[in-house]
C-alpha cells in the first residue's frame, strides 16, 4: 500500500510541474529532456511514470479537467434554477474570466488535435471516461430540476444533444476567431430552459 501511495505522491508531483510549464511556456515549446532535469530526474525514472511526453500531457490535462469539474460542482451546489446550474456547469466553456479556466482552456486548445487519435486506446478510454463524467453531472442536475417540478418528466432525453451542441460550439470557437461562444451557448442554454420547462 505505501508503494501505491508513494507512486501516486510522485505521478502528482510531476504532473503538478509539467502543468507550470504548461502554462509558462506552452505546450509547443516544452522541452522533456530539460523539464526531466528540472525535476531531479533520470530519464529512467521519468519513463517508469510516463512512457512518453503525450502521455505526461494527457494525464495532466486529465487530472487538471477532473479538478475544474469538482470546483464546477460546488458552484453548481450553490444554485437554485435550472439555467443558473447549466450555466455554472458550462462556465468552464465560456467563462476565461477565472484563471484556472483560462490556463486549461489553452493548454486544451493546443492540444485538441491529439484528442482526435481514434486508433490510440488510452485517448478513446480517457475520452470515453469524461463525457460518461460530464453526463452524469447534467443528468445530477436534470434529476434534481425533474424531482423539484421545474422540467417535464421526459427533459432528460436532452442530455446527449446538449453535451454535443456545447462541444460542437467549444470547436467553433476554436476554428473561428470572431465566434462568441459565451454570447451562443449562453443563448442555447436559456432556449433549452425555455422548451423544458414545466
Amino acid at each position: 500500500m505505501a508503494q501505491k501511495v508513494k507512486l501516486e505522491d510522485k505521478t502528482h508531483f510531476i504532473c503538478d510541474q509539467a502543468y507550470e510549464e504548461f502554462v509558462k511556456n506552452g505546450v509547443h515549446n516544452f522541452s522533456l529532456n530539460k523539464f526531466i532535469e528540472s525535476v531531479n530526474m533520470s530519464k529512467g525514472q521519468f519513463y517508469y511514470y510516463f512512457k512518453t511526453k503525450e502521455a505526461l500531457i494527457y494525464e495532466v490535462i486529465k487530472r487538471k479537467g477532473y479538478e475544474m469539474l469538482e470546483h464546477v460542482t460546488h458552484d453548481i451546489q450553490a444554485k437554485k434554477t435550472f439555467l443558473e446550474k447549466l450555466m455554472a456547469f458550462f462556465s468552464c466553456y465560456m467563462d476565461n474570466s477565472d484563471p484556472a479556466y483560462a490556463e486549461l482552456d489553452k493548454i486544451m486548445r493546443d492540444t485538441f488535435f491529439m484528442y482526435i487519435n481514434v486508433e490510440n486506446e488510452y485517448i478513446k478510454k480517457m475520452n470515453l471516461d469524461f463525457y460518461n463524467l460530464t453526463y452524469e453531472y447534467i443528468e445530477n442536475i436534470f434529476e434534481e430540476m425533474i424531482q423539484s417540478g421545474y422540467l417535464k418528466e421526459d427533459a432528460k432525453q436532452w442530455i446527449r444533444s446538449l453535451i454535443a451542441t456545447a462541444d460542437g460550439m467549444y470547436f467553433h470557437a476554436m476554428i473561428k476567431d470572431d465566434y462568441d461562444l459565451k454570447k451562443y451557448l449562453s443563448e442555447y442554454l436559456m432556449m433549452l430552459d425555455a422548451i423544458l420547462k414545466k
